[in-house]
């Protein structure tokens, strides 16, 4: 299977178009696709070895899935909780778009419950109904974890362009100074 192209930050335009176009649940399934891999690419940007990432991120790695990638980068404290809940949120919400393909709207009580968690709700959007105020706080949130993650890709990109500015002074297991316990 072809890897699929990366996407950035300078895509999320031409998405958010696109998800205006949509119904709820083709909304919900494209900017959930759209942070799920920014996420990818955030963890991604932040491995020591390529080609273990790659081995990661492989459709059959322990980091395929958008539930498995939130959890490794809270665990790591790559994101804050915020970040967590909202990714959270987000991913049940895709989900049980995608696990109910003919009743689910944004006004459905399951996805409208988990869309007030979403810490952009009390956002004045102008909206006129609940179902465009839950949406527009799902685009929302989704836009904001993707310029959150777009920020510390360049950020590490910059690092790793200036390898003295930025190292790492971590010791790994197998480290002369870190051999365990004496």
């Amino acid at each position: 299977m072809a890897k699929p192209r990366e996407l950035n930050l300078s895509d999320w335009n031409a998405m958010v178009n696109a998800f205006h176009g949509e119904s709820d649940r083709g909304a919900a399934v494209l900017a959930a696709g759209f942070v799920e891999h920014i996420l990818g690419s955030y963890l991604r940007a932040i491995a020591v070895v390529p080609i273990a990432a790659d081995e990661l991120f492989s459709s059959t790695g322990p980091l395929s899935s958008f539930s498995q990638r939130i959890t490794v980068a809270y665990a790591f404290g790559f994101i804050n909780k915020q970040y967590y809940d909202d990714l959270t949120c987000i991913r049940r919400i895709r989900n049980h778009f995608a696990h109910h393909p003919l009743e689910t709207t944004f006004t459905t009580k399951e996805v409208s419950d988990l869309a007030q968690k979403l810490s952009t709700i009390g956002y004045d959007f102008g909206a006129k109904t609940p179902a465009e105020q839950n949406r527009n706080a799902y685009l929302f949130a989704c836009g904001m974890l993707a310029v959150g993650a777009d920020k510390k890709i360049q950020e590490r990109k910059k690092s790793a362009a200036n390898p003295t500015e930025a190292k790492l002074k971590k010791a790994q297991l197998g480290d002369a100074a870190n051999n365990g316990p004496s």
